[in-house]
């Protein structure tokens, strides 16, 4: 049996912009799950339980 590795990453919210701007990627906007939930899950007309953890981020290629 394989076993394989669990790659795990995150960011604190305020770190996001910094990590993604030396790469020429900008951040456009930072959902929290309520907003997340709202937006995406309950407008599919799916039910499915968002961690308080998650969020998600839009960023765009390039500047302004």
């Amino acid at each position: 049996m394989t076993r394989r590795r669990v790659w795990k990453f995150g960011l604190m919210p305020d770190e996001v912009a910094e990590f993604v701007e030396p790469y020429w990627w900008r951040q456009v906007e930072q959902l929290g799950p309520q907003e997340f939930s709202a937006r995406y899950v309950h407008t599919s007309g799916r039910e499915m339980p968002v961690s308080e953890i998650e969020r998600i981020v839009y960023c765009a290629k390039g500047g302004d």
